[in-house]
């Protein structure tokens, strides 16, 4: 996507942070040790920042026993910034404004702050805390008290030391640390020590963080029953590192070099984590397993070498796997401290280890699972080859008999055609196979529908759709094949819906929820949100390495992370799905009022599923998109790439659907709204009825500070121009206007109301003169001659039509879309960089759409050159 000139002053907003994140990065790469002592007193206050002088709030501590003055980030950084006091004055007390300020002055030449906050009398009380400890002279204890105290340290150590004695167990020297040391004696014990940590994720296992360390972590998990050993297998198979977790790259993670004096292996662990980017760190790192008691112990730490992928390099700095197991349950321990290294905030790193660890749950099904593959597998080889004996028998049969009626091909049919078509690559009788391929589907004529959810393994769906684009012979063979353009036979009773997506909601999904006080959606989705929150920070590294280069920031390409998994064009098709239900019931009745109010349920439903709180791949020009809803075609082209145009056709019972569609987006300094600009045409038979549909814009608030909630603006009309009829809605109509229609009014920025109206001969002129752009709607006091219907609701509930359920979006649900199976070449789905996406390979999906975009602006400037040239 190229980023829009008016996005660019929103991202300057930002740079301060950025620019002021990476010098206290640099101020801090050797910071001073400091721990607090138990004598600590806590407050927030005002520090102004040296270079553009803007006060941020952030906490405080004072401690008095060691006499220090320390910052920590109000945003919940951990980490704190030492000042010892000994080496400052104060100085400076003024206000100014609304805030009583004074300045904390290095006597050496040091880092100075100024402080502020809006009470005087607090203010007074923090300046006089720091001065007395700034002045305090510490008394040196005597000689009495140091021997005292030597005493009691010997003590102490001595006790420490008896524990160390009492191990009785060996462990290679590599591993002899305390952290290590102490997690098995603790777990021996049952000791977990958890005062300091704070349980953050409760899923089937228990994570504990330290508040005061957030890479340390305590996992607890219990398995049913005695699967100990299973558990040991996955967590010590060399030649698949750590397969059980989702997040481990498998080709890349391996183990390097077996050290067989110490029983100890090196391992080179490849992760992917995801927060808006994948984030890929290596970890090389050590580790031994040991038995004590009924206890296993596997022990790890980190080993410091160069990286072994060439991968940004993690820190492992131990960890401590316990498996303790009895006839009824198993119990696994983690105790761990770990990073990602490289990122700009501890809660950010916290959360991807955090991810990692919630995969091991999967500990005890990765072996049962791989094996049902395997035999699934094996069957699946087993049943194909049956069929493939059945088909052979069958083909002499069927050779002399030629079939007239349209068939569906069998999925394991498509599935060999795909094999056939990829193997021809490396075959000398290329020809005779694609012959061979294309004779069958001509003698079929149809398309299978094929719905991709429906699938067990998306990958495996992906790789027929990249062997097929690798081949070389789809081409020719698809633009031979008979496209379907007329709706089939189908049986109402196998109609799909579509009533769940993402394990949540058709539409709210896990990422929505009704914003009770004023109404519209609410984007609840935490990871999506920490995720668009970073684009930020990548587009800021892009710019400045753009700029270095002297290349220009319009051509950066955004982060294919904040996208979903499908092209503009798909998704628009994917908004028909209340098509077959509202406008097939329309296109029955000879009533041309009933048809108005289904196609107003078919508008509401198409704004429905446009909802998104991710962005769609803009599509390329020239790209289609074909799909089937109960066996109704539809098609979609992108005509224009400047600006953006998609048009769509769907050919459905004795009714059509022709649309041209501009995808607009208007940024504003915390919200968006989008729109697509044109006219859904719906063409009715019997009789002949023709209705012209515009879209409302759709507008997502909080785009940079505070709660992003996702609502409609403005109207939406339906228009027959023939009978002179228009519907119209409004959205957060104002009082009047309901009173108007005489409908109650609601304060909440979800209601709508409207109404079905005869119109005058100078309303449909009007609209004929403006157009759909410009229209905007009827005058209430001219344009009208009758109120047919009235219409009202709350669009994320319930919309109403004469006080009668229109469409209600938690009881009606849209027709599943399925997918050509032999769609034309230049299909959506045979798009690389979203194949690539589809598989979670974003580094790879990232690279194809930045080559795609660059091919895109080279034809651009081929078109622009031949046109100049025509003229």
């Amino acid at each position: 996507m190229i980023i829009e000139y008016e996005q660019i002053w929103l991202i300057i907003m930002n740079i301060s942070n950025f620019i002021q994140e990476c010098v206290n990065t640099v101020m801090d790469s050797h910071p001073v040790q400091y721990q607090p002592s138990m004598e600590i007193s806590e407050g927030e206050i005002l520090v102004k920042g040296k270079t553009f002088g803007r006060w941020e709030s952030k906490k405080f501590i004072i401690d008095e026993e060691k006499k220090v003055f320390a910052l920590r980030s109000s945003k919940g950084k951990t980490r704190l910034k030492p000042y010892f006091l000994s080496e400052y004055q104060v100085e400076n007390k003024e206000r100014k404004k609304d805030k009583i300020t004074f300045d904390l002055t290095s006597k050496t030449g040091g880092k100075c702050l100024t402080l502020g906050t809006d009470d005087e009398q607090t203010a007074d009380e923090i300046i006089s805390v720091l001065q007395n400890l700034c002045s305090r002279i510490d008394v040196k204890p005597n000689q009495v008290e140091i021997i005292q105290k030597n005493k009691q340290d010997n003590i102490n150590n001595n006790q420490h030391q008896k524990v160390i004695n009492t191990i009785d167990y060996e462990i290679p020297s590599f591993f002899d640390i305390g952290e290590i040391r102490e997690s098995i004696a603790n777990i021996r014990k049952g000791l977990y020590n958890l005062e300091n940590f704070k349980l953050v994720a409760e899923n089937n296992s228990q994570i504990y963080r330290n508040e005061n360390n957030h890479h340390q972590f305590k996992v607890f998990v219990e398995f049913d029953g005695n699967c100990q050993d299973a558990i040991i297998q996955n967590l010590t198979d060399y030649n698949k590192i750590n397969q059980w977790n989702a997040y481990i790259s498998v080709v890349e993670s391996k183990m390097i070099k077996e050290l067989h004096e110490d029983k100890s292996f090196l391992i080179c662990e490849v992760r992917e984590l995801s927060n808006l980017f994948i984030f890929k760190r290596e970890f090389q790192y050590l580790q031994h397993h040991l038995k004590i008691d009924n206890l296993h112990f596997i022990v790890q730490k980190q080993i410091d070498q160069k990286s072994y992928t060439k991968n940004y390099q993690g820190s492992l700095k131990y960890g401590v796997w316990a498996i303790q197991a009895s006839e009824k349950q198993t119990k696994v321990y983690y105790f761990s401290e770990q990073s990602m290294l490289g990122l700009s905030y501890s809660d950010e790193d916290a959360y991807l280890i955090q991810q990692y660890l919630a995969q091991i749950i999967n500990l005890k099904q990765f072996n049962s699972i791989t094996q049902n593959i395997n035999l699934q597998n094996k069957s699946n080889e087993i049943q194909f080859q049956d069929k493939q004996q059945l088909q052979q028998e069958q083909k002499t049969t069927e050779t002399n008999n030629k079939e007239d009626n349209d068939q569906f091909f069998d999925c394991e049919e498509l599935d060999a055609m795909n094999d056939k078509l990829f193997m021809a690559e490396s075959n000398s009788n290329k020809d005779e196979v694609a012959r061979d391929v294309y004779e069958q589907n001509v003698r079929k004529q149809t398309i299978l529908p094929q719905q991709v959810d429906a699938l067990d393994n998306i990958q495996d769906w992906v790789d027929k759709k990249m062997k097929l684009v690798l081949s070389g012979n789809y081409n020719s063979l698809s633009i031979k094949i008979l496209h379907q353009l007329q709706p089939k036979e189908y049986d109402p009773l196998q109609r799909q819906l579509l009533t769940q997506q993402e394990g949540g909601h058709y539409i709210f999904k896990k990422d929505f929820i009704r914003e009770e006080k004023n109404g519209g959606l609410k984007v609840i989705n935490e990871e999506k949100l920490a995720a668009q929150k970073a684009v930020i920070k990548f587009l800021l590294t892009r710019i400045g390495a753009s700029l270095m280069l002297g290349k220009s920031i319009t051509s950066i390409s955004m982060p294919v992370t904040i996208f979903e998994a499908r092209s503009n064009t798909e998704r628009v098709c994917s908004s028909m799905g209340f098509a077959p239900i509202y406008l097939e019931d329309a296109a029955q009745s000879q009533d041309i009022y009933y048809r108005i109010k289904q196609c107003a349920a078919f508008q509401f439903g198409f704004i429905f599923m446009y909802l998104s709180c991710e962005k769609p791949f803009n599509p390329i020009l020239g790209e289609t998109f074909q799909g089937f809803y109960d066996n109704c075609p539809i098609y979609c082209e992108q005509i224009s790439h400047h600006p953006p145009i998609c048009a769509v056709q769907m050919y459905g019972r004795q009714y059509r659907i022709d649309a041209q569609l501009e995808l607009i987006a208007n940024f504003n300094s915390n919200s968006v709204v989008g729109r697509n600009v044109g006219t859904v045409k719906i063409t009715f038979e019997n009789p002949h009825q023709v209705v012209l549909i515009t879209l409302a814009p759709g507008s997502l608030n909080g785009t940079t500070y505070g709660d992003k909630v996702m609502n409609y603006l403005e109207k939406q009309f339906i228009i027959d121009l023939k009978n002179k009829i228009i519907a119209e809605v409004t959205f957060n109509p104002d009082k009047k206007y309901c009173q108007f229609f005489d409908v109650e009014y609601l304060n909440q920025l979800d209601y709508l109301c409207g109404a079905i109206c005869d119109v005058t001969d100078a309303a449909i002129q009007k609209y004929h003169k403006e157009g759909y752009r410009k229209y905007k709607g009827l005058d209430l006091k001219s344009d009208i001659k009758q109120i047919r219907h009235k219409i009202k609701g709350i669009w994320v509930n319930e919309i109403k039509i004469d006080n009668q359920k229109l469409i209600s979006i938690h009881n009606d649900f849209p027709v599943k879309m399925q997918l050509a199976q032999y769609p034309i070449p230049s299909d959506a789905n045979f798009r690389m960089d979203l194949l690539w996406w589809k598989l979670r390979d974003f580094d790879q999906s990232q690279e194809w759409k930045e080559k795609l975009e660059i091919q895109q602006r080279q034809d651009r400037k081929l078109r622009e050159q031949k046109g100049k040239k025509k003229k």
